[in-house]
């Protein structure tokens, strides 16, 4: 590139790479869906919601009593969906990010030699 110490085609294998990082954040983030527990067997059952005193059958345990656990769980889960999420957004704007840049270097290259061309070219015209 005339004016730029930056090789295009690293600019495109990075974005490229950066979009699999991506596309690996997408299927994680998607890959945490359905894995909360429930904390409490439902509500609104017999008696304005005795189901819901009731302890939810779940990954820790119907008879542990331990729907704080389960909660503080589905909390935590939530955090790292959200950041999973940001970072499969993040790391898919920065890829198009850096083919946009590439697409400008190449444009700016491309004028820079058109002017360098019409330069010369006038030059043997004197």
């Amino acid at each position: 590139m005339i004016g730029f110490e930056t090789d295009l085609q690293d600019l495109r294998d990075s974005a490229s790479a950066l979009q699999g990082a991506a596309d690996a954040a997408e299927t994680a983030s998607n890959g945490l869906r359905g894995t909360d527990v429930p904390v409490n067997s439902g509500g609104g059952g017999l008696f304005g919601g005795i189901a819901g005193m009731i302890p939810a059958d779940n990954a820790f345990g119907r008879t542990l009593g331990m729907p704080a656990v389960a909660k503080a769980y589905n909390d935590h889960l939530a955090k790292v969906q959200k950041l999973v999420a940001q970072l499969h957004q993040t790391t898919a704007d920065t890829s198009h990010a850096l083919l946009r840049v590439a697409e400008l270097y190449e444009k700016a290259d491309e004028d820079s030699k058109q002017r360098v061309n019409r330069a010369a070219a006038g030059l043997e015209g004197n």
